[in-house]
């Protein structure tokens, strides 16, 4: 199976209540539930940014990220975890930056599909806690 290497995710802020990452990150339809951080939107084209763990630290990422957008902190998951959930594959790209990967659903057709296993990577990267989150 894959690798042990954590892939980190910037989990922006409306997605967190009383530092609780809310089950809506992580799903698809805006109206019951928002489009979420293990989900990516169409803008994504089915690949769902992550930094590259074996090239930045969770804080690493987390600075680099928060240099243009907002990030309440940064949940990891392993490229074993991802590659366990059918039909995901993880590819580290590079682009736009150096360190740059993305976890490919491209292979998954259905969106009710696509939130089960965003939610499934939610879930591995709630139990592993948060990696990097600044002090407040």
């Amino acid at each position: 199976m894959g690798s042990k290497k954590l892939l980190h995710r910037q989990i922006h802020p409306s997605f967190v209540v009383n530092d609780i990452v809310s089950n809506q990150a992580f799903a698809e339809n805006s109206l019951t539930i928002s489009s979420g951080t293990f989900n990516p939107t169409d803008k994504d084209n089915d690949k769902l940014s992550v930094y590259n763990g074996s090239i930045f630290t969770p804080k690493e990422a987390y600075e680099h990220f928060s240099i243009n957008y907002n990030s309440y902190g940064v949940l990891s998951i392993t490229e074993e975890e991802v590659l366990s959930i059918d039909s995901l594959t993880m590819n580290d790209d590079n682009i736009p930056f150096q360190g740059h990967s993305h976890i490919d659903f491209s292979q998954v057709t259905s969106k009710n599909q696509k939130t089960k296993k965003a939610g499934k990577l939610r879930d591995y990267g709630v139990k592993r806690n948060w990696t990097y989150k600044p002090e407040k």
